[in-house]
């Protein structure tokens, strides 16, 4: 009888214990979800202070006209070559802007004019340079550059004091060139051709109207070099 009851009073303690464990590991289980749970606006707050990037846009002094487009034909030969420019006319304001767009058809009229003289020439080189099927040539500008941040508070306030006391003392601050988003063209042969045509349309323009000209994209097509079907 006396070990019926030991073993009795032993079992029940291994099931007791065994009830701890299980309870325990439920208490663990329900408990985990929730701390992850808690830790979740966290994760939301980062979220909500990281700042979305830049976006390259056009600027407002920016011309945009439609693509120019002209057709060489070479005088011996007879060959054939279509071009299409993709021309931007950045001015040096808003309201010089407003100036450019009223004499657009003036300005791209001159443009044509130097275009179809230095096209005919690089026409007849790459006629004579290249095979059939190897003369086509095809240029993109690089991409416009996102916007600066906007200045904080604390950064106009030094500038209106650096302002403040260059004008008591007598001196002018050289105020910041504006926001320039056109990289260097990656082609030289499109980076002289843009100066020309600037030099081409302040000539045409007012004074101080036109800040540059922006060859953003150009490709050409000869009809004699496609293969037939």
């Amino acid at each position: 009888m006396l070990s019926r009851a030991m073993k009795n009073r032993t079992g029940h303690r291994l099931w007791g214990q065994a009830l701890v464990i299980v309870l325990a590991f439920l208490l663990f289980s329900v408990n985990l979800p929730t701390a992850r749970a808690s830790d979740a606006p966290a994760d939301d707050a980062k979220t909500e202070e990281t700042e979305e990037p830049a976006v390259p846009e056009i600027p407002e002094t920016v011309v945009v006209p439609d693509p120019v487009s002209l057709t060489v034909v070479l005088r011996k030969s007879g060959t054939i070559r279509q071009v299409v420019f993709t021309i931007w006319l950045e001015a040096t304001s808003r309201e010089a802007a407003g100036v450019i767009e009223q004499r657009l058809p003036k300005v791209i009229n001159a443009f044509l004019v130097d275009l179809q003289r230095l096209m005919y020439r690089d026409t007849e080189q790459r006629f004579e340079a290249r095979e059939p099927g190897k003369r086509s040539f095809k240029y993109v500008a690089p991409d416009l550059l996102p916007p600066p941040p906007p200045k904080t508070e604390e950064e106009l306030a030094a500038e209106a004091e650096a302002a403040k006391l260059a004008e008591e003392n007598g001196e002018e601050i050289v105020k910041e060139p504006p926001f320039n988003p056109f990289q260097p063209a990656s082609n030289r042969y499109f980076a002289a051709l843009q100066n020309k045509l600037l030099r081409t349309g302040q000539g045409v323009l007012p004074p101080d109207t036109l800040r540059s000209v922006q060859i953003r994209m150009f490709y050409d097509f000869w009809p004699a070099d496609a293969k037939k079907r």
